[in-house]
């Protein structure tokens, strides 16, 4: 039997349906295909000709997208323009995390399907070895946290571990590298880091030799952290409204980490739905939903308290021991999430040709058939 593929939807070609691919991905750009529309303003403005109109982000699970034009209410009003202007035609979203899809599902002529186990940036993890023998049962740290590029709220982070001293104890590496090029340790512009304890940086103090110079040694390098318990992870673009996973998140499941992800609203929720286990030692949910950026509340601070507390009122090698089983339940998970999302996408092409009034087409039976 044929065997499906990522984003094999792809594959369905009717004459009356129209795929329109949305955003550029930020790496492996080789091997993806040239978007529909590169930009939110290119999609607003883009003519819908066809019936039946399929729209998706332009990434696989070896690319993947920077959401930093994307965000949530900007991308629902202009594809709620588009469907309410043009309510002689149906539309289909497929999406992992950009759209409100409660708003868009409001119009009779708009049906959603929010991904639940595609992660585009899995071809971004590290290169280290996909054996469960590699997680380890008792743990020496607490947390650790790895930031590369500059940004205010890991500057932030970087502060509150200086502040309590926590580095003693703790893996920690705050590079403070800028946007462009390679990211090199050689271009940190100092004057830029936000951070009152910037003269530390560049900071890591688990790596004897240095971290590895370039952005792509960095990504791809296993990182001696598999002796640390939290993994507290500072995402790209933390103060958008959306729920986004880079490789920094996904990595925390191949260390055997707990993972505390401060990002978008709903990150670690996010995480929950791909299948991966979340333990309440510290209440994150409190947190999860909230913006990064508001006034009189901190998200950051919220979480700093709850980890502060859990580290001196627990004994690190019960909690190690404790939460063992469930690491390598999720590393065994994780390596596992392809296959996880090829089956929700047997679901996602059947519900396109029913919608599409394809279902019983033969020609397209494979891609919903069980393997």
């Amino acid at each position: 039997m044929k065997q499906i593929k990522v984003n094999s939807f792809r594959d369905i070609v009717l004459d009356d349906l129209q795929h329109v691919t949305f955003n550029t991905p930020a790496y492996n750009n080789d091997v993806t295909y040239s978007p529909t529309c590169m930009t939110l303003e290119e999609l607003g403005s883009f003519k819908f000709t066809k019936k039946y109109n399929l729209i998706y982000q332009n990434e696989t699970l070896v690319n993947g997208c920077d959401i930093n034009q994307f965000f949530k209410k900007q991308a629902t009003d202009v594809l709620e323009k588009i469907i309410t202007t043009q309510q002689d035609k149906f539309f289909m979203l497929i999406d992992h995390g950009i759209f409100d899809h409660y708003t868009l599902r409001q119009h009779p002529n708009c049906q959603t399907w929010p991904r639940k186990y595609f992660a585009p940036f899995l071809g971004r993890t590290h290169h280290g070895i996909r054996d469960a023998a590699v997680i380890e049962k008792m743990r020496k740290h607490w947390f650790c946290t790895v930031m590369a590029r500059n940004d205010v709220f890991r500057g932030k982070m970087f502060d509150w571990v200086i502040d309590h001293g926590l580095d003693k104890h703790n893996k920690i590496s705050y590079l403070g590298v800028g946007e462009g090029g390679s990211r090199s340790l050689k271009t940190i512009e100092s004057q830029n880091i936000v951070s009152k304890h910037r003269n530390l940086i560049p900071f890591n103090n688990f790596e004897p030799e240095g971290p590895p110079d370039d952005n792509e040694g960095r990504i791809e390098k296993a990182m001696p952290l598999y002796d640390c318990l939290f993994n507290l992870v500072l995402e790209t673009f933390s103060a958008s409204q959306n729920a986004y996973h880079t490789e920094k998140a996904l990595n925390t499941i191949l260390y055997g980490h707990i993972p505390i992800v401060v990002g978008g609203d709903g990150s670690m929720k996010k995480m929950q739905d791909m299948g991966i286990i979340i333990p309440d030692y510290i209440q994150w949910s409190i947190w999860d939903d909230i913006p990064i950026d508001q006034l009189n509340y901190s998200k950051l601070e919220i979480m700093q308290r709850q980890i502060l507390d859990f580290c001196t009122k627990y004994d690190l090698n019960e909690i190690s021991k404790d939460w063992y089983p469930y690491a390598i339940k999720n590393f065994e998970k994780f390596l596992q999430l392809d296959q996880m999302c090829l089956n929700e996408e047997q679901e996602i092409c059947r519900w396109i040709l029913k919608s599409t009034h394809n279902i019983n087409n033969k020609k397209y039976q494979y891609l919903y058939a069980p393997n």
